[in-house]
């Protein structure tokens, strides 16, 4: 069956319509290159322990260690990664006392390029268990860049 002239027309006003669009705007649109966001807060635990991480000035470094046995959790380099406040211990009442469940929290701020170390100790690595070898021993290395 053929379509009425008119239709015809149409159809063709349509696709012409469409072409031009097209061949117009192929030159516009500029393939952009996938870019890695910086993050602005980074949060560690114990899987950074024994690494190196990267950040830029003015991110925000949340170190969160699971136990409440950690102690001295802090940065020597306060001119490259300053605290925010000292360390702060929250026990979670949902284990016997005495048990370490609960956290050791320290907040840091990147101020300038450099490189920090970030530290912390313990004794126990348990109830009544003596931490062996590296297991006593917390450190990450933050890389800082403009």
């Amino acid at each position: 069956m053929a379509l009425p002239r008119t239709h015809s027309a149409l159809r063709f006003a349509a696709c012409l319509a469409l072409a031009a669009t097209s061949a117009c705007g192929a030159g516009a649109a500029q393939p952009v290159a996938p870019t890695t966001p910086t993050p602005t807060h980074l949060r560690l635990d114990e899987r950074a322990n024994h690494t190196t991480v990267s950040a830029t000035v003015g991110t925000s470094v949340v170190i969160t260690l699971h136990s409440t046995y950690w102690s001295d959790l802090t940065t020597r380099t306060p001119d490259v990664l300053a605290a925010a406040d000292t360390s702060r211990v929250t026990p979670a009442h949902t284990c016997a006392p005495g048990a370490g469940c609960g956290t050791v929290e320290l907040a840091l701020h990147a101020v300038r390029p450099g490189s920090a170390d970030i530290t912390a100790r313990r004794t126990s690595c348990g109830e009544a268990r003596r931490c062996v070898g590296d297991e006593g021993r917390y450190s990450v290395t933050v890389k800082i860049r403009e």
